[in-house]
């Protein structure tokens, strides 16, 4: 099954809500997405069946090992291409979010390692959260 943009939205969610200490469960993905409870219901099962998501009844859905490597993969790109538009593009912060949101799903590995190096491999992002390590 192939990566998409809206499983890569869905782990990027799963990821960003661990991180913040909620639970994470059908309920709040679906209100994270504004969507229907089966809706996230049906992805959750694509996600495990990639062994991308652990998830069993009634207990907080996690992310396996490919999956946290995947999200922090997208959450690196995102964070990295804001600071770029920041820094070098000269975007406003209230600019670069929707931006950052299409550019991250970029599979070309030369084009983020590239952007790192621009950087000068800077660890924040203009928000001052942390651009995780990553190899892309």
């Amino acid at each position: 099954m192939q990566k998409t943009i809206e499983k890569e939205n869905y782990l990027k969610a799963v990821y960003k809500m661990a991180e913040k200490s909620q639970k994470v469960s059908v309920t709040s993905i679906s209100k994270h997405f504004n969507v229907s409870k089966s809706t996230v219901s049906n992805m959750i099962k694509k996600l495990v069946v990639m062994d991308l998501i652990d998830s069993k009844p009634y207990e907080p859905i996690i992310l396996t090992k490919n999956g946290k490597k995947a999200a922090v993969e997208i959450i690196a790109k995102h964070r990295l291409i804001e600071l770029y538009l920041v820094e070098e593009m000269q975007f406003s912060l209230d600019e670069v979010h929707e931006i950052a949101e299409e550019i991250e799903h970029i599979k070309n590995t030369k084009f983020f390692i590239r952007m790192q190096e621009i950087l000068g491999n800077a660890q924040l992002d203009p928000h001052g959260s942390v651009i995780p390590k990553c190899d892309f």
